[in-house]
């Protein structure tokens, strides 16, 4: 699986160093926030390497939706909870959710197909912040948040 160097596997669990989410951002999805570096003391796991691991372990449907609702750091062991047959959620050992995920119609599991999909919407997202938000941010003379600006 195209993840494998990205994140750790124990049973059900699942967790990231800094260093796979660091790596993964800037490799795969072109992402140089730098919230993502592995020295930063607010790092966080990218919310695409979230959505990249449940989808490799959940599949693929015809239409979805993602709610991402928390910032993850390293070594925090999560796991995939179906809340029913067209939901489910990361969520840590206390029960929080970090990403909840809905679906409808066929789902594929096909690895190819998957790899396929997440390398390429990962690469978008990540030239998003840089390419997209920050001019957006500047333009508007705006900051997500003022009070801890990660630009």
């Amino acid at each position: 699986m195209f993840l494998t160097p990205y994140f750790s596997n124990n049973n059900h669990q699942f967790q990231f160093t800094r260093e796979q989410a660091s790596h993964f951002a800037k490799r795969v999805a072109g992402d140089y926030n730098p919230i993502h570096d592995e020295d930063n003391k607010r790092f966080c796991v990218p919310g695409d390497l979230l959505f990249a691991v449940l989808l490799s372990k959940e599949g693929i449907s015809q239409k979805m939706r993602f709610r991402f609702s928390g910032m993850v750091n390293d070594g925090i062991e999560l796991h995939i909870e179906n809340k029913c047959e067209k939901e489910s959620a990361v969520v840590d050992e206390a029960g929080k959710e970090y990403l909840h995920m809905s679906r409808e119609g066929e789902t594929n599991h096909n690895p190819a197909f998957i790899e396929h999909v997440v390398t390429n919407y990962v690469q978008f997202s990540g030239m998003n912040f840089p390419h997209i938000m920050v001019p957006l941010m500047e333009e508007k003379q705006m900051m997500i948040n003022c009070q801890r600006p990660l630009v």
